[in-house]
């Protein structure tokens, strides 16, 4: 290759696939190297799932990095090296041994499309939140005091709570651990990595709301790696949440209030609250059909498969790329995390190839 034609090369962009933490991460850290991306998001609005979501905030940050969302979206929406594609969809992806690589878009109701010559193609296109409604003993969809932890992060977001709370002062709430995660009969015998965090930082921002309100959460194990795992952990406690090991197996109506039925050594224990909250898992999303289309394939939890274990980033075809919750459950600050790397993979491999 001579060097007459790395210019023109330098012109065809990275199509990122998905438009949330983990896509808007990888075309920051490309476009700050001078790497021009294609953002193609088939929602209308950049962010994704956090992008629905509170800052958790009370007198102090609890690290939540939800409100870094806001500066990814207005940093791609303003970027000269990133353009962004809401409304569309990549129908399917042509890389070739050759230079030149085809990316076919389409626009989500409608009949138009387009092809971009692109470099290399990015996947983020995220996880699918698992339905609690799965779990008819609990009660969300049936019973109104029900909620998830994702749709109490949305009503505070949008100044709403009190649809939560309603007029009750003093509310006892119960926080219902991995819902749909480390579940092998629900088909998610794994963890979510994000839930008991969220769950602790969701309690202390209740409490800083009204501090009235008294929690108790259930849990199999606290899963709190990180440095500041610990230090939310306290906080809570200092806040007076109860914790509780064991998973309640059923949630009935009661006069207004919910009954939460406990097994613990052989007996059901009986509990009323005014709240549930049910921290669901992470389901990874049906395998797109341009994922197919290049021959990769699920792991044994229906996520997109990586290279291996040491190569997280890179697929199996050369010039696609992952990053995010597509391949595996993880948090904000692991997404983030991920998506750096996958950055660096990308430019490692331009690098190699001279371009």
């Amino acid at each position: 290759m001579s060097r007459t034609e790395v210019p023109k090369l330098m012109d065809r962009p990275i199509v990122i696939v998905g438009g949330g933490v983990a896509g808007l991460t990888v075309a920051r850290l490309l476009a700050g190297n001078g790497i021009k991306s294609i953002v193609v998001e088939r929602e209308n609005n950049l962010g994704g799932h956090v992008g629905q979501w509170a800052c958790m905030a009370t007198d102090t940050c609890l690290r939540c990095h939800c409100c870094s969302v806001e500066e990814m979206v207005n940093y791609a929406l303003t970027s000269d090296m990133i353009e962004v594609r809401t409304g569309w969809e990549l129908a399917s992806f042509s890389p070739s041994a050759g230079i030149a690589k085809e990316a076919l878009l389409k626009q989500t109701g409608t009949a138009r499309e387009e092809i971009e010559q692109a470099e290399a193609l990015v996947i983020t296109t995220g996880f699918q939140p698992y339905n609690p409604a799965e779990k008819i003993l609990l009660g969300h969809g049936r019973l109104d005091q029900v909620f998830t932890l994702a749709e109490v992060d949305s009503l505070l977001r949008t100044d709403k709570l009190s649809l939560f709370t309603g007029d009750r002062d003093g509310l006892k709430v119960a926080f219902f651990q991995c819902v749909g995660s480390r579940d092998a009969s629900s088909g998610g015998n794994y963890c979510s990595q994000y839930c008991c965090q969220a769950a602790l930082r969701m309690a202390l921002k209740l409490i800083h709301e009204d501090p009235r309100i008294a929690v108790t959460l259930f849990y199999i194990d606290l899963q709190l790696a990180g440095k500041y795992g610990g230090a939310l952990l306290k906080a809570a406690q200092d806040k007076g949440v109860r914790l509780l090991q064991g998973v309640p197996g059923e949630i009935r109506n009661s006069n207004d209030s919910l009954e939460v039925i406990i097994e613990s050594q052989g007996q059901n224990l009986h509990e009323t609250f005014d709240r549930a909250i049910l921290s669901i898992g992470q389901r990874p999303n049906a395998l797109e059909s341009f994922v197919e289309q290049l021959g990769l394939s699920a792991d044994d939890f229906g996520f997109i498969q990586s290279k291996d274990t040491l190569d997280s980033s890179r697929t199996s075809v050369a010039d696609v790329y992952v990053a995010g919750t597509c391949c595996g459950p993880k948090n904000i600050e692991n997404t983030v995390s991920h998506a750096g790397q996958t950055a660096e993979a990308i430019m490692a491999d331009l690098r190699r190839k001279g371009i």
